[in-house]
């Protein structure tokens, strides 16, 4: 990989996403993350902005999203982040998520890969995607990317990210 930005999950919310998709993302988190990783995310949330939990906890996920939303900067909520990219695109996005797939003949139920049974597209492959799949926003194509190479990493990582670099570039 050449000169693109690091793509942290923190640099994604921030500088791809707009304030209805971040707030989208975010919410999505809420509605779609395991038990587990929202009581952390209300227990950090809570200390970070000296809340009690439990008015954490009755808040709507809208409510929630805006106060992480509050959090972009915070290196400790990265994690929190990264899960909620991850469950925005598996549950909301996941008919742009299958498009993709398909074009580049990875095997995958419902946009959720199920094999390592593939070959990871480089970012020829990505480019030409992007252009075959014009009915798909650019931001939110630029957002897939960007997350696909964080949450993939390696091969995935040096494909998409020089992609999501040139599609940011002309948003």
């Amino acid at each position: 990989m050449t000169d693109s930005i690091r793509w942290d999950a923190r640099h994604i919310l921030r500088q791809i996403a707009d304030a209805d998709l971040r707030r989208d993302v975010l919410s999505s988190f809420w509605r779609h993350g395991d038990l587990q990783s929202r009581a952390m995310a209300i227990a950090q949330l809570a200390k970070s902005l000296h809340f009690r939990e439990e008015t954490i906890r009755k808040m709507p996920p809208p409510k929630k999203a805006d106060l992480l939303a509050t959090r972009l900067t915070a290196p400790e909520f990265e994690q929190l982040l990264e899960m909620a990219l991850m469950q925005y695109h598996t549950h909301d996005k996941n008919e742009m998520l299958a498009a993709f797939l398909d074009h580049w003949h990875v095997p995958h139920e419902n946009g959720s890969i199920e094999s390592d049974d593939y070959k990871v597209p480089d970012d020829a492959a990505v480019r030409e995607a992007v252009a075959a799949l014009p009915q798909f926003p650019k931001r939110d194509v630029a957002l897939y990317l960007a997350s696909a190479g964080l949450l993939m990493a390696g091969e995935w990582r040096d494909a998409t990210w020089p992609v999501v670099d040139e599609l940011v570039a002309s948003l």
